[in-house]
């Protein structure tokens, strides 16, 4: 089976300029193998066969991904999201000694690693020489994180295969077509976004590169993926809806959308595709269009082909070539994966039912609400807490903690900030409501 690297090479041969990548400037294919191919020069100075990558930009990240396949590394990609100390608990759990960053993740990481900054690996590799691509490539191909049930991040191994198959099950309910522009707004640290760029090369389209979603009046895309929080905010406001209606498909999914915000997709007609997966299955394993089955809008769909869904104790059972090869450093994973959402199946349809474990999904992240409860007792200062997920009046998700301090020095914005540090922004309390120790 050919690497994604492989398959751009041979589109390369015969459309080179075809605009693959645009953000900012268009990239053609044989712009992004110029730039990938020496790229590839300063890895292969790299001893480790697996890197740690952190970038910010998606086009960088992209380029560096591509040259990490076409040097037979292993990219074990960082969330932009997470805090200093969940990077550095990975980084000593997992041995990463290798990983890549731009300039301003340096501060993230302990001198105990060895960093390379993205932006000297570009310069450095500038007049080396194009070296020809590598042949027989690894068939383990990266290690995406999601959060685990102890709240710690676990890696998923996805193999070649599982983003075949992904790509080939995708095509058949999308239908895409060499026409078709992808709008990439989701971070590609998540597989709802990696998985985009395997779509693109496996069926020969283009992707647009978004630094924010809010940014789809400035393009000309015909698909893009989103998550329920950044769909209701579009919707809102009434200069969107013109782009909005004009996507041959909106991929809506890593959290449930409320009936609310279906309701008004119907009404303004969009072309809604509510899919259901996770890093495990290597992204979306089942979904359906919502105009075709508006009494089923409580539902993630119909599993895709080849996907065997059951129930299991209540428990969400699936088997499919999409299925990961196992956690980072453990042994493979045998057929079914069992997952911890709580569902049932009628007429076909899937129904999630919640959860059997504390995992919360916020703005398409899993969150532990234990865990961050955990966090929050370390502090000194903090007696005693407690962690809900809440809904504000605009429909919006939020993680609040009620704590009991022990010291009226310490305020909301002192342990917002240590929160942040420990965990990262996204996992610590939007709102944090305090008492005071009276005993």
């Amino acid at each position: 089976m050919k690497s994604i690297y492989d398959l751009l090479i041979q589109w390369n041969d015969s459309n080179p300029d075809f605009i693959f990548l645009k953000h900012e400037k268009s990239h053609s294919i044989s712009d992004v193998l110029f730039e990938v191919e020496a790229i590839s020069k300063s890895l292969s100075f790299i001893s480790s066969q697996h890197i740690g990558i952190r970038l910010s930009s998606k086009l960088d990240f992209i380029l560096l991904y591509l040259a990490c396949i076409n040097s037979n590394k292993n990219p074990i990609i960082f969330k932009n999201i997470w805090g200093v100390d969940e990077i550095n608990y990975l980084i000593n759990k997992y041995n990463i000694d290798h990983i890549i960053c731009d300039w301003d993740g340096k501060k993230l990481f302990n001198n105990n690693t060895t960093l390379y900054f993205f932006e000297e690996l570009v310069n450095s590799s500038r007049g080396c020489g194009i070296p020809k691509y590598l042949k027989n490539r690894n068939t383990f191909e990266s290690v995406v994180f999601t959060s685990g049930s102890t709240g710690f991040p676990r890696g998923v191994c996805l193999e070649r295969k599982n983003f075949y198959y992904s790509s080939l099950y995708w095509n058949h309910e999308i239908r895409f077509d060499s026409s078709d522009r992808y709008a990439l707004c989701i971070p590609l640290h998540h597989i709802a976004g990696l998985s985009i760029l395997y779509r693109s090369i496996y069926n020969k389209f283009g992707i647009d590169l978004l630094d924010n979603y809010r940014e789809i009046n400035s393009i000309s895309s015909s698909i893009i993926s989103l998550v329920p929080p950044m769909l209701n905010k579009l919707i809102t406001q009434k200069k969107y809806h013109k782009s909005l209606q004009s996507y041959k498909a909106i991929i809506l999914g890593g959290e449930s959308a409320n009936q609310d915000l279906l309701e008004k997709c119907i009404e303004l007609k969009l072309n809604i595709f509510i899919s259901y997966g996770m890093t495990e299955t290597c992204s979306g394993i089942s979904g359906f269009w919502l105009n075709n089955h508006i009494d089923k809008c409580s539902s993630v769909g119909k599993p895709f082909s080849n996907v065997d869904i059951s129930i299991i104790n209540n428990n969400i059972s699936i088997a499919s070539d999409m299925n990961m090869r196992g956690y980072y450093q453990k042994s493979p994973s045998t057929q079914p994966f069992i997952s911890s959402d709580l569902g049932r199946i009628k007429d076909g349809f899937l129904y999630i039912m919640g959860r059997g474990d504390d995992i919360v999904v916020c703005r398409g992240e899993k969150i532990n609400l234990n865990y961050i409860k955990n966090i929050l007792l370390e502090h000194d200062s903090i007696d005693s807490a407690e962690v809900n997920m809440r809904t504000n009046k605009k429909n919006e998700d939020f993680i609040e903690a009620n704590i009991i301090i022990n010291n009226h020095k310490v305020d909301k914005g002192a342990i917002k900030e240590w929160c942040q540090k420990k965990i990262g922004k996204y996992k610590t309390p939007k709102e944090i409501n305090i008492k005071k120790d009276v005993t």
